[in-house]
């Protein structure tokens, strides 16, 4: 070969490396925007045409170029942007890679020729999996097309396509997940090729092995036309209907057979993605198929059946708790419908037991969640009577063993009993010992993983982590529960072998499983996936002391509280919320004492606002939403949500065929999950970005200009500490910076006097009349004030002082003592902070005479106030006494502000002797009227509680007309529609009442009824922690509005002023006190004692008043 011979051959080369590599290119761009223009994919095309012609001699670069001129045509035909002729132009360049027999498909490898394949299949009729890069093959578009075909259309292009799917399924560049879509892709078009689907029994023959559910579809489709009320077989004694036309029962066939394989492709795809939105696809399309039959056909039970069955998986794949109520009102009458069917077909009578234990265990999960152990006790022994009653060759005997060890086990692990748990561990491994070799609808991989949870949990029992084997690596395109599990099983392995090995393994498989929840995948694994990794990330800056591994475990820590404010949001009210956000708080301090022992003071605030307030928060964001997602362009949701909302609260009723997300009745089966709406929501606000609108939690420097703008001098937030771990003080202000401070006593060892109290208070609470209680708990109250001085007051405030003094350029001359607002996170909020006793040589006895204290939920609620006006409380006073008439001074309370201080006010509630005709009788209606009707004082002397759910922390007021429902809960508050209302100032609410502002040993403030009426729009809320000698709560009362109202005080400082008067051994009547009330104050009660004053709080504005008192 010459020189110029030689050199034209390179040259070519060259020219089609090029040509080929800018080809390629534009087709791994076809799924970007803005698309490849038609000039850019015209010149390509025309370029490689031009090659074709040239490349004759050289087989191997024929079809190089082949290949990627078939791409093109298909990629721009897939895209929307080619012409008519690209199919056809495609199919037949492609056609010619695939076949070894043409010149060009001489010389290509296998690769080549799947690379061909996956193109062919985007201009298939049945298959459009869309551009390079996108989403996977619709395998419910091919469903459609099948069921669309005419009976007896041949199946050849089934066949091929099914081929191609296979094929394509080879490539090594294929996500794993692709990978599992294109397998389920063939299993259809395999079995489409050898039937029309206009025969059931046919379609039952030509199932292909393997598929997931075969048997069961089966057993579901094989007695369909037996099926009671069916137009086939009409129940007995019902008339016989003229026969239908022959069209409608077509129609009927293939809308009840689509519904089945929809449901049998769906459900699997739906449990291996983890994304309950596919649930809501499904849902949709099944309702789809239900469409299609007239009203009334007896066949529509068939397909809600499938529908409730498809809504049963929302709360195993991490649906919202609405998601799981709808779920439970619809599973009574699935298994009605099998009993049904099973009384006109024996044959049918195992599917009732099936039916019956799923039906129990999702009751079962249900109790476990809302803690309801007795439910829970009484479901499991449920399950074991069935277990009992079926006999052990029945096919669900080993599912409904398995359920029944299942609810053993979270029974054990509720009531902390390791032999039940042991029980539920045999009964779980025994059902998987005796599962038959058919085929159970459980896909392998879900009971490997169950098999492998289940070993252990029994050798976390067993304290012998050593004895796990190493894990194998989850196979490619298995969920994200897999690699959590494995994850989970290595750190258990570290956890005895300390081999760093195991921990990276951990830390690895939770990385992955990181990556799967930020595509929306399995969110129910989100929260405790990230919160382990930070936990493991921990674990190793231990070992390595690696800043690196520090600052991961604060942000995988800061990205799991993420996740469960996500998740909170997600619930359809503050019930489900508070559920949903139990272990938020507890795990925000954690977060924020990682974070502040590294010097992070904002991831710090950051982390105590989203664990402290999730569910404050949450209330306010959802009411925010609309507006958000305006903001953002998106319209349509915005006016979803707002539906949804109308109907929620009852302002608008549910109306059929309303907006998708409005809501449906309770008994309406829905056609999407009831927490799409607000999932779709979410995704459109960036939920899980840190800088996402819809949990942004307020700056360090907007704290600092809050406390600034309030005229107070600390914010201090407080953090207990695990064990022998230091609690902490955050503490910020605008003449102070931030600053963090170790509080040893503030740890779980040195916390005993905390302890105490809690123990003598629960004792104090269930027999107070019971010998000796009243006089433990004083005792208890009393060592608890000691310790708050050394625990925290001292080192804070000489922290406080000494930055004072350092500071120039402070604010000076400020009248008055120091104002510290303390956000007390978890049960560091049942302490009394304000009544710490200082030390005998100190010239006062308690904190609360040397400084004014204010107490706030969070930054967030705290910032809030500040931004409300005042109001004059006696411009639109409401007083509500005791509707019940069992505490003997809440009318003399009410009745004496009402002569003296506030003669307009509306009286609520019942009296003896009414200084007024009361406005009305006190039910929760009336004060939620009364609070949308923005009064300028609501004072409340009635019977509260708190405790640890939203549903116990309540007001106990008059009982509405309709029923006995007398509580105002937390819950009511919350919830509670604002319209369009917004006031620029917040009334005053004083709940002078039992415990309205403590909450039981898992103390937290959201749940407190003065937390609730501060997040409800109150400016300031004064609040009592305890019980109090009712005679001293209504001296001090009385005491507390003549400063505030008389005296002209803010309300802190009118609380400040009444606590001053309490101590005061020689204190005399401010002016206001009269009759009973004068009479009690003269009989020298012992008002002194912390147990008489110090319960009440104050949360709110902290600023000072205009003038002090005199």
């Amino acid at each position: 070969m010459g020189d110029e011979e030689s050199g034209g051959v390179q040259g070519l080369r060259t020219w089609v490396a090029e040509a080929t590599g800018r080809g390629a290119r534009l087709i791994g761009r076809g799924g970007e925007a803005p698309p490849v223009s038609a000039a850019e994919s015209e010149g390509s095309i025309a370029e490689l045409s031009r090659l074709r012609d040239l490349l004759e001699h050289d087989r191997l670069l024929l079809g190089k170029v082949t290949l990627v001129l078939g791409g093109l045509h298909a990629t721009r035909h897939a895209a929307g942007h080619g012409t008519p002729d690209d199919p056809e132009r495609a199919g037949r360049l492609l056609g010619e890679v695939r076949d070894p027999a043409t010149a060009a498909g001489e010389r290509m490898s296998d690769e080549d020729r799947q690379w061909a394949a996956m193109f062919l299949l985007m201009v298939s009729d049945h298959v459009r999996p869309g551009p390079a890069g996108a989403a996977p093959p619709d395998i419910f578009s091919v469903l459609d097309r099948a069921l669309a075909a005419e009976p007896g259309q041949p199946a050849a292009e089934a066949a091929r396509i099914a081929a191609l799917a296979a094929e394509t399924g080879e490539l090594p560049m294929l996500p794993p997940e692709l990978q599992g879509q294109l397998r389920q892709v063939q299993d259809l078009l395999s079995y489409m090729a050898r039937t029309d689907f206009s025969d059931p029994e046919t379609l039952l023959a030509m199932l292909p092995p393997g598929l997931p559910f075969a048997d069961h579809l089966r057993t579901l489709l094989g007695p369909i036309s037996s099926f009671p009320d069916s137009p086939d077989s009409p129940a007995p004694g019902v008339a016989v209907p003229e026969p239908e036309p022959e069209q409608e029962a077509d129609r009927a066939d293939t809308a009840v057979t689509g519904a089945w394989l929809a449901a049998v492709l769906g459900l699997p795809e739906a449990v291996n993605s983890g994304d309950p939105e596919s649930l809501s696809r499904l849902l949709r399309r099944l309702g789809g198929e239900l469409d299609r039959l007239s009203a009334g056909h007896g066949r529509t039970a068939e397909i809600e059946s499938l529908m409730r069955m498809v809504l049963q998986m929302a709360g195993p794949l991490g649906g919202s708790r609405a998601d799981s109520d709808a779920a439970l009102r619809q599973m009574g009458p699935v298994v009605e419908h099998f009993a049904r069917w099973a009384a006109e077909d024996p044959g049918a009578a195992h599917l009732v037991v099936g039916a019956r234990a799923a039906e129990l265990f999702f009751r079962t999960r249900a109790a476990d969640e809302a803690e309801n152990e007795d439910e829970l006790l009484r479901l499991t022994g449920e399950l074991e009577a069935l277990e009992r009653s079926v006999a052990a060759g029945h096919p669900f005997h080993w599912l409904v063993t398995l359920l029944h060890g299942s609810a053993l086990v979270s029974l054990g692990e509720r009531t902390r009993d390791d032999e039940t748990v042991v029980r539920g561990l045999d009964r779980q491994e025994a059902a998987l010992e005796a599962r038959p070799e058919w085929e159970t609808g459980v896909p392998e991989a879900r009971i490997a993983e169950l098999a492998e949870g289940l070993r252990a949990t029994r050798v976390m029992l067993g304290r012998a982590p050593e004895h796990i084997l190493s894990p194998a690596p989850p196979a490619p395109g298995t969920s994200a529960g897999t690699p959590y599990l494995t994850a989970m099983t290595a750190g258990l392995r570290y956890s005895t072998t300390e081999d760093p090995a195991d921990l990276d393994a951990a830390i690895s498989g939770l990385e992955h499983v990181r990556d799967e929840v930020r595509q929306g995948r399995s969110p129910h694994l989100a929260f405790p996936a990230l919160w382990q990794l930070a936990e493991y990330y921990r674990t190793r800056q231990s070992r390595t002391q690696d800043p690196a591994d520090r600052d991961a475990a604060t942000d995988a820590a800061m990205e799991a509280l993420q996740a469960l404010a996500g998740d909170v949001v997600l619930q359809s009210g503050s019930d489900h919320g508070l559920l949903a956000a139990r272990t938020g708080a507890e795990r925000g301090v954690r977060a924020a004492v990682w974070a502040a022992s590294q010097g992070r003071v904002e991831e710090a605030v950051a982390a105590l606002e989203l664990g402290r307030a999730l569910v404050l928060q949450a209330a306010s964001a959802a009411r925010a939403v609309p507006d958000l997602l305006e903001a953002r362009g998106h319209h349509d949701l915005a006016e979803e949500w707002r539906a949804a909302e109308s109907v929620r609260d009852g302002s608008e009723p549910v109306r059929a065929g309303s907006a998708p997300g409005a809501g449906v009745a309770p008994d309406e089966l829905p056609r999407e999950l009831p927490s799409s709406l607000r999932r779709r929501a979410l995704e459109a606000l960036g939920h899980r970005r840190r800088d996402g609108a819809l949990f942004r939690t307020p700056t360090v420097d907007e704290l600092k200009a809050g406390v600034a703008g309030s005229d107070a001098d600390a914010l201090v937030y407080l953090l207990a500490g695990d064990g022998t771990t230091p609690g902490m003080a955050v503490v910020l202000g605008p003449d102070i910076g931030t600053g963090v401070r170790a509080l040893p006593l503030l740890s779980g060892e040195e916390s005993g006097p905390l302890e105490r109290f809690l123990d003598a208070s629960a004792a104090y609470q269930d027999r107070p009349t019971a010998p000796g209680t009243a006089r433990t708990w004083e005792d208890a109250l009393s060592e608890l004030c000691d310790w708050a001085t050394d625990a925290m007051i001292g080192p804070v405030l000489t922290g406080i002082a000494e930055r004072l003094a350092a500071n120039e350029n402070r604010r000076k001359a400020r009248p008055g003592p120091p104002r510290i607002v303390l956000v007390p996170c978890g049960r560091l909020g049942v302490v009394p902070w304000h009544a710490a006793r200082l030390p005998a040589a100190a010239p006062h006895d308690y904190a609360c005479q040397i400084m004014v204290i204010s107490y706030a939920a969070s930054g967030r609620q705290f910032l809030n106030t500040v931004r409300r006006a005042r109001r004059a409380p006696a411009e639109a006073p409401v007083l509500v006494a005791d509707p019940t008439m069992s505490l003997p001074y809440a009318e003399l309370e009410v009745a004496a502000l009402q002569q003296t201080l506030y003669p307009r006010a509306r009286l609520y509630g019942e009296f003896y002797e009414p200084p007024v005709e009361p406005s009305a009788p006190g039910t929760p209606d009336d004060l939620l009227d009364a609070l949308a009707g923005n009064p300028s004082l609501l004072h409340v002397a009635c019977h509260g509680s708190a405790g640890t759910d939203p549903t116990t922390s309540a007001l106990r007021l008059a009982p509405d007309e309709h029923g006995p429902a007398d509580l105002l809960t937390v819950s009511r508050l919350l919830d509670r529609p604002t319209g369009e209302q917004t006031y620029p100032d917040g009334p005053l609410v004083v709940l002078s009442a039992c415990e309205t502002d403590l909450s039981k040993r898992d103390h937290d403030e959201a749940l407190t009824l003065t937390t609730a009426f501060v997040a409800s729009g109150a400016r300031d809320v004064v609040g009592s922690r305890w019980a109090t000698q009712d005679s001293a709560a209504a001296l001090m009362m009385a005491v507390f509005h003549h400063y505030l109202t008389a005296d002209g005080l803010s309300p802190v400082d009118a609380l400040h002023a009444a606590q001053m008067w309490m101590l005061d051994p020689e204190r005399e009547n401010p002016g206001s006190l009269s009759g009973s009330l004068l009479a009690e104050l003269a009989g020298a009660p012992e008002l002194h004692h912390p147990s008489a004053w110090a319960a009440f709080i104050h949360q709110g504005h902290p600023g000072p008043s205009a003038r002090t008192p005199g």
